[in-house]
């Protein structure tokens, strides 16, 4: 099950002698920030790099800005959200919210002493879900996703970190911290409200959440700063009871948030692995999202480690990379001496997507168009079938290019350049080398592996043929491979039902051993090889 995130086309007028909160300095990034707009997309924090903070200036002029590098000034009149919305299904992101009840691993040992309205949410960095559970049958009775809105911050943890560090002492209700823990609570009340009056309830007696580490500390008001310098140490682990009441959170009587393992190995991990990890098979465990954390292991032991992938694979800082929404291009394949494509809601192309970014790296590395180092062919080394594909972009047309470089058309308008082809290299060389590492700290080799799991909702639509062709995980785990879904969300839904799930997931956390792959002999070495196909 699935369900959309709409980023609704807002106006505002913007009047400084009435509002406190900004000045004629304010850039117009920072004045949505502040005052709860969502909708603009910041993949790179608001440094002016992505050039994806696009909005349209109604007044005093007519034209679209930069949100991040344009000030405000008095009456100016602003659009914030997509122009061609029309305010259907097809204009939203993709949000996996699958699964309908606790797993039957753990039904037995549901709680029946706790009032009969639980709820469980799964906190991503990129989107939010949560659930409302009718505690007798165990039965998910609402759903609510969304967008996270401190993406308006940046796409990435890192981003949000450095944002969290630049509170400002004057005006602590406008520092980074203090505005995005605001943010996901207002989420979370709103969310929370929409569902206990849809199903006629007035009160959750038990709330279970699921995060990565630093998502757990924007939403606690702890300040992430720690985990942007070595050691990247937390300053707080979780696994724990906490007062709703504390942060903010109505409605709501108690709260735990799963058990992070490290600074970048969060509860989410945790979450996940409890819901789908067999104790009796070596299971290899993937959540590549805007972040990169995996597992290994079983019975009572695992190693984990956490790459610096990146955004890039959600198509963040990717030229036409785009979330999964109505007009992105998702899947890629050859057909003859063509290349082909679709596109979600069946409209026109407008970018590419994560799914349809991994399809077209195999695509272009199947038809030649690109050689073993990734560098796009050209003249006479180009496959004569394939040469019409490939062409020039100039400087300007691109927002993160600084010389002319090749691009290869995928879709009408819709190209992929070289430097977006190093930008998933990075990311891929990531991913496969932290799977080595995996392997050499555990003492074993991909032909030991029982399973391969990809979680979250990335692991779930990439086709994964193509991501084992691009060398993103061994080739002879592709027949081992499955998808679990939003496995986080549904470990948040069993520990909300039931406390052997749990004490499952502490225990799991317990017998994870973290390991640093900034510090970790040989890894740059190993990151480069894996960069190449």
């Amino acid at each position: 099950m699935s369900n959309e995130v709409n980023y609704m086309q807002q106006r505002i007028t913007i009047n400084l002698n009435t509002d406190s909160k900004t000045t004629d300095k304010t850039t117009i990034l920072e004045y949505c920030r502040s005052h709860g707009i969502a909708g603009i997309e910041t993949p790179c924090g608001g440094k002016g790099t992505c050039g994806k903070c696009k909005v349209t200036v109604a007044k005093p002029y007519y034209k679209d800005v930069l949100a991040c590098q344009t000030k405000i000034c008095d009456g100016m009149e602003i659009i914030v959200g997509r122009k061609e919305s029309t305010g259907t299904k097809e204009d939203s992101m993709v949000v996996l919210t699958n699964g309908e009840n606790v797993s039957e691993k753990f039904n037995e040992h549901v709680n029946r002493n706790v009032e009969d309205t639980l709820a469980a949410c799964d906190i991503g960095t990129t989107t939010v879900v949560c659930y409302l559970i009718d505690k007798e049958t165990g039965q998910i009775i609402s759903t609510r996703s969304g967008a996270n809105p401190q993406r308006s911050f940046g796409a990435d943890v890192l981003s949000r970190i450095d944002a969290a560090a630049r509170a400002d002492d004057n005006d602590k209700a406008n520092g980074g911290l203090q505005m995005m823990q605001t943010q996901i609570v207002s989420l979370l009340n709103c969310f929370i409200s929409e569902m206990l009056t849809e199903c006629g309830r007035t009160k959750v007696s038990r709330f279970s959440v699921a995060g990565n580490t630093v998502m757990c500390h924007l939403l606690m008001g702890i300040s992430p700063e720690k985990l942007g310098k070595a050691p990247f140490m937390p300053d707080e682990y979780f696994g724990r009871v906490f007062n709703p009441l504390d942060i903010g959170l109505e409605n709501c009587q108690a709260m735990i948030i799963f058990p992070a393992v490290s600074g970048f190995v969060g509860g989410d991990i945790t979450a996940g692995m409890m819901e789908t990890v067999n104790c009796n098979e070596l299971t290899l465990y993937l959540d590549i999202g805007t972040n990169g954390e995996m597992a290994l292991g079983k019975g009572d032991r695992y190693v984990c480690c956490a790459t610096a992938a990146g955004p890039a694979f959600e198509g963040a800082q990717i030229e036409l990379g785009m979330p999964a929404s109505k007009g992105a291009v998702d899947k890629v394949w050859l057909e003859g001496r063509r290349i082909k494509y679709s596109v979600i809601g069946n409209d026109r192309p407008v970018g590419l997507c994560g799914s349809g970014l991994i399809d077209a790296l195999a695509v272009l590395l199947k038809a030649g168009i690109i050689d073993e180092n990734g560098t796009i062919l050209s003249g006479q080394e180009l496959p004569i079938l394939f040469r019409a594909y490939v062409f020039e972009v100039e400087a300007e047309e691109t927002a993160q290019s600084t010389e002319s470089s090749l691009a290869v058309h995928i879709a009408p308008g819709v190209y992929i350049t070289q430097e977006d082809i190093r930008k998933l290299q990075l990311a891929k060389g990531a991913i496969a080398a932290g799977i080595e590492v995996l392997f050499k700290e555990y003492g074993c080799m991909p032909c030991n592996i029982d399973v391969l799991t990809f979680a979250g909702g990335f692991g779930n639509y990439i086709d994964k043929a193509s991501a084992a062709a691009i060398g993103l995980f061994p080739q002879e785990l592709l027949d081992k491979a499955k998808e679990v879904g939003n496995a986080a969300g549904n470990g948040a839904v069993s520990a909300a039902l039931s406390k052997e799930a749990w004490e499952r997931a502490l225990e799991i956390s317990g017998n994870m051993r973290y390991i640093e792959l900034a510090s970790y002999p040989h890894f740059n070495e190993m990151y480069v090889e894996h960069m190449n196909f």
